[in-house]
């Protein structure tokens, strides 16, 4: 499998805004919008060649992969999901004409194909007015465009023609002080006209976007775990992209999601008689991921602490032994990761989930009756975790030594996370209640978050100092960054029974 480096593609951030415009629509009169010195008219050809797999599975979770000629930016293009109004173009070079993606492309959608091939999905020709805004200083703000388009399916050839406006800031245009409502004030304009904000996010929704099933909407118990998962595994294949090109914090949005699908499972799969097989592959998916996240965190963490060394010359020595620590493990962290998501086990983990998403539509024939019983087992269910909770947190109290205590705190710290997760899915069910207990639940976990940081960051200090060969300057930086974890960490611990208190009593009204 080949996977990406994050230096062989081009990463380019594009905010745009869609509209619908009938087939002899002009753009209305767009001079003196703020900021704007100049307007430059031209005209572009363009033809793109888009790949999906043959169930669609790309324009599914919002992706387009596709070849484009013509214009400034010809070449492969990746577009990811990244934000209202933006998404995150990875670009790469055009290569020879035989039409297959480059492996680089498809190695970072392996996750998302579940493996499957792509093929050919849908050929667009747009003929377009481009407008750029350019400000006093040169920059250019926007583009704003009129695209006539002419698209033949794939799969039926079926041929659609549409004419759609769109406006899209400037490479630099967002950063510029007259870029940041350029787009609002096009928009206002548009609308003043009768132009409306288009329903497609993209050309090839506009083309495709019929052979795409709706969301069922399934009600009940079943209906509130299916929709959790179904999120969860859009955040899993949406972050595995990122981790795969080295994107900041992926590694940890990609674990959290892996560790909320798996809770939500492990708690109520057996109330709703679900198949709970993947409750184990997603905890060895976070196993993998684990050490890459830890590290990143540890490393940052310990920085900030020895920053708080007032003598340089302790300073600076402990510095450079801590970013050479842990730059060595961050590589082999960061490989095992990736080689964790090229596996045919975490494909088959994605193929698990699909499934079990699929079990829970299928369950929206249920009765009226057959669903207050299953709230009645998933709110029960909950009080249970509770009571597992609170039972974690009371031996915290009756540790005989510290390692014992720091051990019992990080098992009372895993049971509230999984109680946490719990929450957000029966959240529908009562949202203001599960709103209150989420914000206590919150500040719970900030606390044992905090003590757990600690703990591990006092295990990779040790760790440090007890390599051979350095000076004993950096040495004694170390040892005052371990006694401020070790304050740190008891600060937080005393805490520990009060907070859990304020988080139970906070939950209670949800199962009583």
């Amino acid at each position: 499998m080949t996977t990406t480096k994050p230096s062989e593609v081009e990463a380019v951030e594009e905010t745009e805004r869609k509209y619908t415009a009938e087939a002899n629509r002009e753009l209305p009169d767009i001079s003196g919008l703020p900021g704007v010195e100049t307007l430059v008219d031209d005209r572009v050809e363009l033809s793109a060649q888009y790949y999906d797999t043959r169930d669609l599975r790309l324009l599914r979770a919002g992706i387009t992969l596709r070849r484009r000629e013509g214009g400034d930016d010809a070449g492969w293009h990746l577009k990811l999901p990244s934000g209202i109004d933006t998404r995150t173009e990875l670009r790469f070079p055009l290569g020879d004409d035989t039409g297959t993606p480059p492996p680089e492309l498809l190695g970072l959608l392996r996750g998302v194909r579940r493996g499957l091939p792509v093929e050919l999905a849908a050929l667009l020709t747009t003929s377009r007015r481009r407008i750029r805004a350019t400000a006093v200083d040169g920059t250019v703000l926007a583009e704003i465009v009129v695209d006539d388009v002419v698209a033949v399916r794939a799969a039926d050839d079926g041929q659609v023609q549409w004419r759609e406006i769109e406006v899209e800031l400037g490479a630099d245009g967002s950063k510029h002080p007259d870029g940041a409502g350029l787009l609002d004030a096009v928009d206002d304009r548009l609308a003043a006209e009768g132009i409306e904000r288009s329903p497609s996010p993209s050309k090839l929704h506009r083309v495709l976007g019929d052979l795409i099933p709706g969301d069922p909407e399934v009600g009940g118990p079943a209906g509130y775990l299916r929709d959790y998962l179904a999120t969860e595994l859009r955040e899993l294949e949406l972050t595995d992209i990122g981790v795969r090109r080295a994107a900041p914090d992926s590694v940890h949005s990609m674990r959290k999601a892996a560790r909320r699908a798996r809770s939500a499972l492990q708690t109520y799969a057996g109330d709703l008689h679900l198949d709970e097989t993947a409750v184990e592959e997603l905890r060895w998916l976070g196993r993998r991921l684990s050490p890459s996240r830890d590290l990143e965190v540890q490393w940052e963490r310990l920085l900030d602490r020895v920053a708080e060394i007032a003598v340089e010359a302790h300073r600076e020595p402990a510095k450079a032994r801590i970013d050479e620590y842990f730059s060595r493990q961050s590589e082999i962290a960061e490989t095992e990761a990736v080689a964790a998501l090229d596996s045919d086990r975490y494909l088959q983990m994605l193929v698990t989930l699909d499934a079990l998403i699929e079990d829970l539509t299928a369950a929206r024939g249920a009765s009226r009756k057959e669903r207050r019983a299953e709230t009645r087992e998933l709110t029960g269910s909950l009080e249970h975790l509770a009571k597992k909770v609170s039972k974690r947190v009371r031996a915290v109290g009756d540790a005989a030594t510290t390692d014992e205590r720091d051990a019992l705190m990080h098992r009372a710290r895993k049971g509230a996370k999984r109680m946490r997760y719990a929450i957000e899915v029966i959240r529908p069910l009562h949202p203001k209640r599960a709103g209150r207990a989420l914000d206590h639940f919150d500040a719970f976990q900030d606390l044992l978050g905090e003590f757990q940081d600690s703990v591990v960051a006092r295990e990779h200090l040790l760790d440090i100092v007890s390599e051979q060969g350095h000076a004993a300057e950096s040495s004694f930086g170390l040892g005052i960054a371990y006694q401020h974890e070790v304050l740190l960490g008891e600060a937080q611990a005393v805490h520990l029974d009060d907070a859990w208190k304020e988080a139970l009593r906070a939950a209670k009204p949800l199962w009583k």
